[in-house]
C-alpha cells in the first residue's frame, strides 16, 4: 500500500483535502515526495513540520516555512532561511562569524548576494576550508579573486581555478605556475609548524583545475594535453575554440575517456572524426555518433553495426529535408530508425515509417505527435505488444487504445508503465494497475492526474484503517 501511497503523494492532482490525511498515514518515503512537491504551501509545510521524519533544512531553504516559524535553536535552518533570502541581515552577519567553520563555510556556498564586507570577509577567514569554498562564489568580485589567487594554501587555488566567473588574466597564471607568490601550504602540512618542502604535487593540481576551467585562454594548455590526469585534457576535449594541433594531439590520449570526449567535439573537423571512427575503443567509436558534424554515411554505418544513444541525435537534427528523405528510404532499417526520432520530421516521411514494416522503426516512430489515431491503431495492430510501450507514448494515444493494449500486454510488461502513467488512459484500468506486481507500475497509476479523486479516497482510508 505504501508504494499506492507515495504514487498519490506525487500526483499534481493530489486534492487539497487530502493532504494532511496522506501526510499521517504514509511513510518516511511518502512525506519525502509530499516536501518536494512543486506546489507544496506554507500551511502544507507547516503539516510535514509535525512529522521527525522530514527534511525541515529543505522546507526552509525553498522559502516554504516564514521566517517566525524558523527554529532559532540550528544554525544550519538559519543559513537555510538565508538561502531562501528570508532571513534578516543581522542574522546573516552572526552566522558569518560563528564558531563552527562549517556553518561559515555553507553560508558563503549557499547564499548569494551577500553584503560585500561579508562575503570579503569569509574570503580572509582563517580557515582554508571556508576560504576554498568562499573561492567557488558565483558573485566572487574580482578585487577579491585576486586575493584568493595569492592565498598561501593550495587547495583556495584550486577551487578558484575551477571557479568559471574567476578572471581569465588570473587563469592564466594559475594554469602557468600556480599562481604567485608560490603555495606555502597544503592538506599535508596545514596541521604542522613548518609547510612542506615542495608543493609541486598542490601546484600541478592548481594548474590542472585551471586546465579544466572552459574561461581559461587556450594559451598555456599545450603543455597539459598529454596529463595522466584524465579530467583535465577531457575537459579541454570539450573546447570548440582550440587549434586544430590540439585536437590531434587529444586524439591520441592514452585515456579513452578523452578521446570519447573530444569525438563529440562539433570542430574537430571531419578527418579527425573519420580517424575516431576506427579508433581500437568502442565507446569512442560510439561517441562519433554524437557528434553534430559526423558524415551521414559513416553514421549510418555505424548504426548498422551498434546500438545508438536514444533520442534525436544531433547529425540528425541537422540533417536537411533531401538527407532525411535518403535516410527514411534507406535499405538499412537502423538509418530508418534514426530519422524516426527527429521531433520537426516532414509529414510525408512520418507518414511513410509508419508503415514500416520494421519493429524497430515502429518502435522509433511511435512516440510522433504527428501520428493520427488511425495510423497508431493500424501500429498495434500491425507489430502487436512489442510496440505497445512505444504507443504509450505517444501523447495522443486515445482511451480506447490505450485500454486494449492494456488487456492484451501478454508478456511485454514493461509497456504497461507508459500506459499507467498516459493522462488519457480510462479511470478503471489506471485503478487496475495499482495491484500490478511492478512497483514502478503501481506507482506511475498511482501519480497519474486521471486517477479519480474518489480513488484517492478510499485507497486512502483503507490504508488508515489497516
Amino acid at each position: 500500500m505504501q508504494d499506492v501511497l507515495r504514487g498519490i503523494a506525487a500526483n499534481p492532482a493530489l486534492p487539497e483535502h487530502l493532504f494532511e490525511p496522506l501526510a499521517k498515514t504514509g511513510d518516511e518515503d511518502v512525506r519525502h515526495a509530499l516536501t518536494y512537491r512543486d506546489d507544496l504551501s506554507e500551511l502544507q509545510a507547516r503539516i510535514l513540520l509535525a512529522h521527525e521524519d522530514v527534511d525541515v533544512h529543505s522546507l526552509i531553504a525553498r522559502g516554504k516555512v516564514p521566517w517566525a516559524e524558523v527554529p532559532r535553536h540550528d544554525p544550519f535552518f538559519l543559513r537555510a532561511a538565508a538561502q531562501a533570502g528570508i532571513a534578516p541581515e543581522a542574522v546573516v552577519r552572526e552566522l558569518a562569524v560563528h564558531p563552527d567553520p562549517e556553518v561559515r563555510g555553507d553560508l558563503v556556498s549557499y547564499v548569494t548576494g551577500l553584503p560585500p564586507d561579508v562575503l570579503a570577509a569569509l574570503v580572509r577567514d582563517p580557515d582554508p576550508a571556508v576560504a576554498e569554498r568562499a573561492a567557488e562564489a558565483s558573485d566572487l568580485p574580482a578585487d577579491l579573486a585576486e586575493e584568493l589567487a595569492r592565498h598561501p594554501h593550495v587547495v583556495v587555488r584550486v577551487s578558484l581555478a575551477y571557479n568559471d566567473r574567476t578572471p581569465p588574466a588570473l587563469l592564466a597564471a594559475l594554469l602557468a605556475d600556480g599562481g604567485t607568490p608560490a603555495p606555502t601550504r597544503c592538506a599535508a602540512c596545514h596541521h604542522r609548524t613548518e609547510g612542506c618542502s615542495d608543493h609541486a604535487p598542490g601546484i600541478r593540481r592548481i594548474r590542472l583545475a585551471a586546465a579544466a576551467n572552459p574561461a581559461v585562454p587556450p594559451a598555456g594548455l599545450e603543455s597539459l594535453l598529454d596529463a595522466e590526469e584524465a579530467g583535465a585534457p577531457a575537459e579541454i576535449a570539450e573546447r570548440t575554440d582550440l587549434p586544430a594541433a590540439f585536437h590531434a594531439r587529444l586524439a591520441t590520449h592514452p585515456a579513452a575517456f578523452v578521446r570519447q570526449t573530444l569525438a563529440r567535439n562539433p570542430r574537430i573537423g571531419e578527418p579527425l572524426i573519420l580517424q575516431l571512427t576506427e579508433d581500437p575503443d568502442p565507446d569512442v567509436r560510439l561517441a562519433v555518433a554524437e557528434n553534430p558534424s559526423v558524415p551521414l554515411a559513416h553514421l549510418t554505418a555505424l548504426a548498422g553495426r551498434r546500438r545508438l544513444p536514444g533520442g534525436p541525435l544531433p547529425r540528425i537534427l541537422n540533417a536537411t529535408e533531401p538527407e532525411l528523405h535518403a535516410l527514411a528510404t534507406s535499405r538499412v532499417a537502423q538509418a530508418r530508425a534514426l530519422v524516426a526520432t527527429r521531433p520537426d520530421l516532414p509529414a510525408r516521411l512520418v507518414d511513410r515509417l509508419a508503415e514500416d514494416p520494421d519493429i524497430g522503426v515502429a518502435r522509433k516512430i511511435a512516440p510522433h505527435p504527428g501520428l493520427t489515431v488511425h495510423q497508431l491503431a493500424d501500429m498495434a495492430d500491425r507489430h502487436g505488444p512489442p510496440v505497445y510501450g512505444a504507443i504509450a507514448q505517444n501523447s495522443g494515444c486515445p482511451a480506447q487504445l490505450l485500454r486494449r493494449m492494456a488487456r492484451d500486454i501478454g508478456p511485454a510488461r514493461k509497456a504497461l508503465r507508459p500506459i499507467a502513467s498516459h493522462p488519457a488512459s480510462p479511470p478503471d484500468v489506471i485503478e487496475g494497475l495499482l495491484t500490478n506486481p511492478d512497483p514502478r507500475v503501481v506507482h506511475a497509476a498511482a501519480a497519474n492526474p486521471a486517477l479519480p479523486v474518489a480513488t484517492m479516497e478510499r485507497l486512502l482510508a483503507r490504508a488508515t484503517v489497516s
